[in-house]
C-alpha cells in the first residue's frame, strides 16, 4: 500500500523585511517541524515554494513556504497540489495550512476544516485556487493582550514585528502548533481537534 502524503502550507511573506512578525506564524511553524524533526533544507519547487520533505508517523509529510506573498498563496498551493498528486484526493484531506489568526487570542490554536476564510487573505487564495473550503487548517493565535496593540488596525498589526519580551509567548504557540500536527499526522485530526481547540 503506497505511504500516504501530507502537504502541509505554511503561510507567510517572504523576505527579509517579514521576517518575525505575526503573519509569519505559518513559516515559523513550519520551520521549526523541519527542525525538530530533521527534515532537509528548505529548497526553492515551482518557483514559488520552498519545500522540505521528510518522514513522520508512517506518512511522507511535504513542509511547503509559499514565496508569491500572502494574498497569493493560493497560486504555490494549487501547483504543490498538482506536483504532488493532491487532487486525485477530491476531499483534500491531505492539504493541511497553518495561518495566523487575529481572532484567536495569543497563545492559543485552533484545528478546522471546511471553513471559510474569516477574512484570511491568504486563506482566501488557496480557497479561491483549489476551487474548495474542505482543507484542514492549523489556526495559529496572535491576538494581542495588551491595551496598546489592540488599538492598532488588524492590517498593520499582523505586519508588526514581534517584539523581544513577546517572544516567549510566539515560542510557546509555535511549539504547541508543531504539537498539534505530530498528533494530528500519527492520530489525526479529530484526535488533534480534541486536544488542541481548548
Amino acid at each position: 500500500m503506497e505511504q500516504k502524503t501530507i502537504l502541509i502550507v505554511g503561510l507567510g511573506n517572504p523576505g527579509q523585511a517579514y521576517r518575525q512578525t505575526r503573519h509569519n506564524m505559518g513559516f515559523m511553524a513550519a520551520d521549526a517541524f523541519s527542525k525538530k524533526h530533521n527534515f532537509g533544507d528548505f529548497a526553492m519547487v515551482e518557483d514559488n515554494a520552498m519545500v522540505s520533505v521528510g518522514e513522520f508517523g508512517g506518512k511522507t509529510v511535504i513542509l511547503a513556504k509559499p514565496q508569491t506573498f500572502m494574498n497569493k498563496s493560493g497560486i504555490a498551493a494549487k501547483r504543490l497540489a498538482k506536483r504532488y498528486s493532491l487532487f486525485k484526493n477530491k476531499k483534500f484531506d491531505n492539504l493541511w495550512v497553518i495561518n495566523d489568526d487575529l481572532d484567536i487570542p495569543l497563545g492559543k490554536i485552533k484545528i478546522s476544516q471546511n471553513r471559510n476564510a474569516a477574512g484570511h487573505k491568504g486563506a482566501q487564495s488557496i480557497i479561491d485556487q483549489m476551487k474548495t473550503k474542505n482543507f484542514v487548517r492549523f489556526r495559529v493565535g496572535i491576538a494581542p493582550h495588551t491595551a496598546t496593540l489592540k488599538k492598532i488596525p488588524g492590517d498593520k498589526l499582523v505586519l508588526k514585528k514581534i517584539s523581544p519580551k513577546e517572544q516567549i509567548e510566539f515560542d510557546k504557540v509555535v511549539d504547541l502548533t508543531v504539537s498539534a500536527i505530530e498528533t494530528a499526522l500519527s492520530e489525526g485530526i479529530e484526535k488533534s481537534m480534541t486536544e488542541f481547540n481548548q
